[in-house]
């Protein structure tokens, strides 16, 4: 078969073979075909728009390499990198469309108006940082500096995830050594990353607690799994361990968004040996499509490719809190998380 009839044999066929190369229903592929049109993806030759988008999510998707491709599609390396390239950079040209910080005036998320999550209403989601392999081209010496605890070469990839799990901002590309609450920073300073007025995120015990990030309390009971394993009636020696499950349970959707990235898009999982530059956006590519199924696809299939709950990496990837945090950013936060704790303790 020549590639086009490759691609219409699949999107004609039934859905759920769609959904299985491609991570989208075939409704959507199409949408997406048309998003994509619109941002400037033209047929080139006797490739059709179809063909470029279904080469494009068999790489991302099943992590499916050139050779496979051009078994698959019929036609050479050459075109089919051309192809790859030329959706990549109209995906990311959705960025601003799917990838968007919230504003002052963002609503209440409803979950945080249940009684037991109130004191957190003012929440807008939660960040963390995940690691993806990587291969940076770079020199001996300075490529050692993509070496993660452990010992893996790995770029350190932030995100903020709001609590239907989108993604809201995202940074990726930095060392897989750089401390999380250097990306954080840099995010701030030079990232255009925003935190409106009188509202927060929460965070892990990895970073700094200020009035705009709000993490746990070290030192005691945080992950899910040691809750899960008492009693009601014995479930909390004190109200910081109250606070901290009540925080593990909101901020798990960070955890879970990962989780479900990775196991929609292999390519996050085994990310290919592309130039660095591209392994970056690939990765942001991969969660503005993860945004793109989240507003498209309502019959909840995305979560066919998640893992099982995944339980909060509390602290593990950072030796304690950077220097330059602690001060009076850090006992406001403090007094705002005591604040929350007294809350959540009297209403137990």
């Amino acid at each position: 078969m020549s590639g086009k009839e490759y691609i219409l044999r699949q999107l004609n066929g039934h859905d759920m073979v769609c959904h299985d190369n491609y991570r989208v229903s075939t409704t959507n592929f199409y949408l997406l075909c048309d998003e994509l049109k619109s941002k400037g993806l033209e047929c080139k030759g006797d490739v059709i728009i179809e063909e470029h988008v279904g080469m494009f999510l068999q790489l991302v998707g099943q992590g499916a390499t050139i050779r496979k491709l051009t078994e698959d599609f019929q036609h050479s390396e050459e075109t089919v990198q051309r192809c790859i390239k030329n959706v990549l950079q109209c995906v990311l040209l959705m960025k601003s469309d799917y990838i968007k910080l919230p504003g002052v005036d963002a609503p209440i998320h409803p979950k945080l108006k249940q009684p037991q999550f109130l004191p957190f209403k003012d929440a807008l989601g939660a960040i963390d940082g995940t690691h993806i392999n990587a291969f940076p081209d770079y020199d001996e010496t300075f490529k050692e500096r993509w070496r993660d605890r452990k010992g893996n070469m790995s770029q350190n990839v932030m995100a903020v995830v709001d609590f239907d799990g989108n993604f809201l901002y995202v940074v990726a590309g930095w060392e897989g050594s750089a401390h999380d609450n250097l990306v954080l920073r840099k995010a701030i300073e030079r990232g255009g990353f925003r935190v409106p007025p009188s509202r927060y995120y929460l965070v892990d015990g990895g970073y700094a607690n200020t009035p705009q990030f709000l993490s746990p309390y070290r030192g005691k009971t945080y992950h899910l799994a040691q809750f899960s394993t008492r009693s009601r009636e014995n479930r909390y020696d004190c109200a910081e361990e109250l606070y901290n499950h009540r925080h593990a349970q909101l901020r798990n959707i960070v955890e879970k968004t990962f989780g479900i990235l990775k196991g929609r898009f292999k390519i996050c999982k085994e990310m290919h040996r592309y130039k660095y530059d591209i392994q970056t956006d690939l990765v942001i590519a991969c969660c503005i499509l993860h945004n793109f199924i989240k507003r498209h696809q309502h019959d909840n299939s995305n979560d066919d490719f998640s893992d099982d709950e995944v339980d909060s990496d509390f602290g593990s990837g950072n030796d304690g809190v950077s220097e330059e945090y602690r001060g009076t950013d850090t006992q406001i936060g403090g007094a705002m998380r005591d604040r929350i704790r007294d809350m959540l303790w009297d209403n137990r």
